[in-house]
């Protein structure tokens, strides 16, 4: 086996990683497609000195493809196929000038320009942003800001973060835009750990204002407020939805208020809420969820034939804020949910169908734990496990545009057919073009 040599700069700024043998098209095209050095240097976020920014990155998204951590690859010796020390790749990690929010958020701008550039993008109807937060689990109690959340999947608290995602679906690809990683407090305010225990955190100083120490305040800011930053930083880069997506735990006035004041009203809201003791103005009268149901369900219940459930429409306002009501009730099952829209004209089923796409970031938050390691990274340092996710991000993302142009094939499928073609020995060279 050949060594894999140092990226060079060839002209119109390409890097070339080679690997004796045949050459591996698509590999090769997945990652030069996104020209991941041109976008590093035009966001300022290349290194200045060592090995470059894009060929370190460029290898810890080849690593996860292999389902490798930098130690177990190291380990391993990558099929003696490496030549440099395994600190760069950490120092990478955790390099506090490295703005990972505007890379992920240019990778997807660069997604779009390419489907563009292949005539296969198409400004449809029901874009939207979907907004969701699922639980990264840890291991280690000197990890930086890390603490007990509440696990909704397991039903009780477990040591680690809960990570805020904001994807974007333009009618076929679900692609991660944005996230953002958050600790909770606590009934009593410790984190759920002991004050030994807080101690022993890792932690270090922090230049005010840099990418690190932004992401490293969020940490403790409302997972609300960090929502409404991302879909306005979504608008502002051309991310043009339709619609902001979000189950009961995200619905609220607020919510619904700010979707509506971004671009002049551009963007609606749809969403699950909580059959609580919010009260919404209807027809006149402030009234509960279940109160609005136990008045209006002999006279106003509708049925779907098409999704076999009973409704009930009503426009009224939550808050301030005006919205049209949908309380439905599926087949037998004796229990109401509630569905809030800020579209006034919106029928049921295009509601209904809409608030379907949420499931899509489900769907993300399975195959990116699944498939690449999602919260798998156990360093200390805060600033690596925003990198980690990061690259995982990425990595799904280059792989969702390979899934756009043979969608027939599963994310399983081809994520299996590229780690295959990555750890492929002997007479087959890989050949990776980053433009």
């Amino acid at each position: 086996m050949a060594k894999l040599l140092n990226t060079n700069e060839l002209k119109r700024n390409c890097y070339v990683c080679k690997i004796s043998g045949k050459v591996s098209a698509d590999l090769l095209s997945l990652f030069g497609r996104f020209g991941l050095g041109n976008l590093l240097r035009r966001l300022s976020l290349e290194k200045h000195d060592g090995i470059s920014a894009v060929q370190l990155i460029l290898s810890l998204c080849l690593f996860r493809l292999n389902g490798e951590s930098v130690h177990s690859i190291y380990k391993k010796n990558f099929y003696e196929l490496l030549d440099t020390g395994k600190n760069c790749y950490y120092r990478m990690l955790t390099r506090p000038s490295m703005d990972w929010r505007r890379l992920l958020n240019h990778m997807l701008l660069r997604f779009i320009c390419i489907l563009r550039h292949e005539g296969v993008w198409k400004e449809i109807e029901n874009s939207c942003l979907i907004i969701d937060d699922t639980t990264l689990e840890k291991t280690g109690y000197t990890m930086e800001r890390v603490s007990r959340v509440f696990d909704h999947v397991q039903g009780k608290c477990v040591l680690g973060f809960k990570l805020l995602l904001c994807v974007f679906f333009d009618g076929k690809s679900t692609m991660p835009f944005d996230f953002s990683i958050h600790r909770e407090k606590g009934k009593k305010k410790d984190f759920g750990l002991t004050r030994k225990q807080r101690s022993r955190q890792f932690s270090k100083q922090r230049t005010a204002g840099a990418p690190d120490c932004v992401r490293l305040q969020e940490c403790d800011k409302s997972k609300m407020d960090v929502a409404i930053e991302m879909v306005r930083r979504a608008w502002e880069i051309g991310l043009r939805a339709e619609y902001v997506l979000c189950d009961s735990w995200f619905t609220c006035e607020r919510l619904v208020s700010e979707v509506r004041s971004i671009g002049s009203g551009a963007m609606h809201f749809v969403g699950l809420a909580k059959m609580g003791n919010t009260k919404y103005l209807v027809h006149g009268k402030m009234r509960t969820a279940a109160e609005l149901v136990a008045l209006y369900e002999r006279t106003m219940t509708h049925s779907c034939r098409k999704y076999k459930c009973l409704y009930i429409c009503l426009n009224g306002s939550m808050g301030a804020q005006p919205v049209r009501i949908f309380l439905i009730r599926y087949g037998r099952n004796k229990d109401w949910n509630i569905l809030i829209t800020s579209d006034l004209r919106m029928s049921f089923v295009k509601a209904f169908e809409t608030y379907q796409i949420r499931w899509c970031i489900e769907v993300v938050n399975k195959e990116t734990r699944q498939y690449l390691g999602l919260g798998g990274y156990q360093g200390r340092d805060f600033d690596g496990h925003v990198a980690d996710c990061t690259l995982c991000y990425m990595t799904y993302m280059v792989m969702a545009l390979e899934k756009r142009f043979a969608d027939y094939e599963t994310m399983g499928e081809l994520f299996a057919g590229l780690k295959e073609e990555l750890i492929a020995q002997n007479e087959i060279p890989i050949v990776f073009l980053v433009v």
